[in-house]
């Protein structure tokens, strides 16, 4: 029985498959199995795959219907034989000389997790990196370091987390706890709240100094498919993330200062994510449901809390309108639309000089009926104590 097994999903990859299964292939390091999961491809896929597994017997392929990405992880593991599991993307590779040390790191060790580095590189189409470790990865990791127990584990946490090692898949797991804690196919960020689940389960864990994965960032539109892109759970995803977080911190009596602000000042961030998101070309929204969407941001009572918590009511409502301003300079939002107030709104804080009726203007729309919680408040009575009025 292999001690590890390499699991890579692919669908429709056929120019970039065969270069990760041979960054595999050239680690020069034998006992492994390896195991593509073929997501139903229609293009050549299945014919590279198939081919390359019929060259070598430590490759197996699953075909399957096309279930997307994360059940390709989960059907993988499920099949796995080894005690350690290490997941590949078919459009990326595997550093050489890795899957030796990673084995030497087990077998010394026996941690629930090898935490390991991705470096992202800039390339071209056909891989060729035109701007090398573009998130200076490699910087943020110097020393090998050997968690031995749960306490060590928990106090490393979010170092792991400014580390950037705890928010994706490319690490190598005990096979038990990835069966224990299947990742979910829902949201595009199923691997960070993958390793949120799990993190009350690891017992022990060793951070690599060496980088092991080469993830590839394509100067191609049709690449890195969602950057930038407008999802309806994205909302609901961020917070998820962040309530997780902030869970397993309270739980451990680790919720202090530095992580607090941490990921308040993330959360908040995401917002201004989520509302560039719906400028993206590809979002189908109208700039009512846009403008809907930003008010339900503000609204939201994981977020209220947040920005409360951490001091940032100011900072929330600024992200909004900002957002909001985004949106109405690239689409016109109708006058006879119920979200009209947040139009007015914005015209109305954006004037070089306010007069009383922008005044007035203003405090319509702060204390409209569907404003519940008064945006522009903030400003509002800034303008008001500015202009001396009366209350």
């Amino acid at each position: 029985m292999p001690l590890i097994s390499i699991i890579t999903p692919v669908y429709n990859n056929e120019k970039y498959v065969k270069n990760a299964v041979e960054s595999v292939l050239r680690q020069g390091f034998d006992d492994y199995e390896y195991i593509i999961v073929d997501d139903g491809s229609t293009d050549n896929t299945p014919q590279i795959v198939d081919e390359i597994a019929g060259e070598d017997k430590r490759i197996r392929v699953i075909h399957q219907k096309n279930q997307w990405i994360y059940a390709s992880f989960n059907n993988g593991i499920k099949e796995a034989a080894g005690k350690y599991v290490y997941i590949l993307n078919s459009d990326d590779r595997m550093r050489e000389g890795m899957l030796a040390k990673m084995v030497q790191i087990v077998k010394q060790y026996g941690p629930d997790v090898v935490w390991t580095k991705v470096l992202s590189h800039r390339c071209d189409a056909e891989q060729k990196i035109m701007e090398y470790d573009c998130g200076k990865a490699d910087q943020k990791v110097k020393n090998d370091v050997f968690l031995s127990d749960v306490n060590e584990v928990r106090n490393a946490w979010f170092t792991l987390t400014l580390q950037g090692l705890n928010h994706n898949q490319a690490n190598l797991y005990k096979r038990e706890l990835m069966l224990r804690h299947p990742f979910r196919n829902d949201v595009y960020g199923a691997d960070t709240l993958f390793n949120i689940a799990i993190a009350n389960d690891v017992h022990s864990a060793f951070v690599m100094k060496e980088a092991v994965y080469d993830f590839m960032v394509y100067g191609v539109p049709h690449m890195n498919a969602s950057e930038g892109k407008y999802y309806p759970y994205l909302h609901e995803m961020f917070n998820d993330i962040y309530t997780g977080n902030r869970s397993l911190y309270k739980a451990w009596n680790l919720y202090q200062e530095d992580v607090r602000e941490y990921w308040s000042g993330r959360r908040m961030g995401e917002l201004t994510d989520e509302l560039y998101t719906m400028c993206h070309p590809a979002c189908q929204l109208t700039t009512e449901e846009k403008a809907a969407n930003a008010l339900k941001m503000y609204e939201d009572s994981i977020i209220r809390e947040c920005a409360m918590e951490s001091g940032r009511q100011e900072e929330l409502e600024s992200r909004i309108l900002s957002g909001l301003r985004m949106i109405m300079a690239q689409e016109t939002l109708e006058s006879t639309s119920k979200y009209f107030f947040l139009y007015e709104l914005l015209e109305g804080l954006l004037c070089y000089e306010t007069n009383l009726e922008d005044y007035e203007k203003i405090r319509r729309a702060v204390y409209h009926p569907l404003n519940k919680y008064h945006l522009g408040e903030t400003f509002f009575l800034k303008i008001k104590r500015e202009g001396c009025l009366d209350n």
